[in-house]
């Protein structure tokens, strides 16, 4: 029966706690949510959690929902701001994992510092140079030249947006690189330290 019921007065029902009308809106819109988060983050149970985000903030705010006047542009923008909290998390995290690298770098004295420290430096570059041309450049002019995102924007006559989300993606495909080489990174910091 709420099968053909339109959003709107879906959004009615579960506004008054309806927990079948709930699931209909779920079954409704979970796959398209799944697929744009999955767009985003590349990654299925990043994705998933997303989704149970966006549904466990669309029924902790139930009562709310009369004033929605799109449901499906309402589900969009917690799902994007979710992406965006991801996205800003890990750039956060590989901020502070540069910096213990550095602090543990800066440790050490000894003779060959400098060829591990170019060792880890022509990694960090190879994951730079394996960025799509524009976020690369957008990477460097914001890293490498100190541009402000809005100066990025003039420059290369681009939204401000666009900016910012090229380097949340390449922020985020620089850290996914670094983990990947691990393998490598490790035993260069630990010959380092017991070194």
């Amino acid at each position: 029966m709420y099968d053909k019921q339109p959003d709107e007065t879906l959004l009615q029902l579960i506004a008054a706690g309806d927990d079948v009308a709930f699931t209909i809106m779920y079954r409704r819109y979970e796959q398209h949510i799944r697929e744009v988060a999955l767009m985003y983050t590349k990654d299925p149970e990043a994705s998933r959690e997303i989704v149970q985000e966006v549904f466990r903030r669309i029924w902790e705010k139930r009562e709310k929902l009369t004033e929605i006047k799109s449901l499906k542009d309402y589900l969009f923008i917690i799902a994007r701001n979710l992406i965006f909290n991801q996205f800003k998390k890990a750039a956060q995290e590989l901020a502070v994992r540069k910096q213990r690298l550095y602090e543990t770098l800066e440790t050490i004295n000894d003779a060959d510092f400098k060829v591990r420290n170019q060792e880890c430096e022509f990694i960090l570059n190879t994951a730079i140079a394996s960025l799509p041309p524009q976020r690369k450049k957008i990477y460097q002019l914001a890293r490498e030249k100190g541009l402000s995102y809005e100066e990025i924007a003039t420059e290369l006559r681009i939204s401000r947006f666009t900016v910012k989300n090229q380097m949340v993606q390449a922020l985020q495909s620089i850290r996914l690189y670094l983990l990947h080489h691990m393998h490598t990174l490790l035993p260069l910091l630990c010959i380092s330290i017991l070194g």
